[in-house]
């Protein structure tokens, strides 16, 4: 269940993603606006050990609102959760832009 609708972008993005749900609580990247978001599937494995962490991600934004050149700034522990953060953003959707935006971050946490 994605509990966001709609937000205003302005610091940090912080998603708290666990088995039930993913809550964005704030995001990075100037003057998006968040139309769509998708919430990270925690994996199973990492699940199964009680494993917790983050992955911030920098992603662009096109004129389309589409997400692209999503990748792995920082990781925390390194490559547990990293495909499960970048397939959730490479989803997300926004009010399109009037010109790309390059750079936009988001830090998401996974948490039991």
């Amino acid at each position: 269940m994605n509990i966001l609708k709609k937000m205003t972008v302005c610091a940090g993005l912080v998603l708290a993603a666990s088995t039930m749900v993913a809550v964005p609580t704030a995001m990075a990247g100037e003057g998006l606006v968040a139309k769509k978001r998708v919430a990270p599937v925690y994996p199973r494995g990492a699940e199964r050990r009680k494993i917790e962490g983050h992955v911030v991600v920098t992603y662009s934004v096109d004129t389309d609102g589409k997400v692209s050149n999503v990748a792995v700034a920082e990781a925390v522990p390194e490559g547990v959760f990293d495909d499960a953060a970048m397939k959730a953003v490479s989803k997300w959707k926004y009010e399109p832009p009037a010109s790309v935006v390059e750079g936009a971050r988001a830090k998401i946490s996974f948490k039991l």
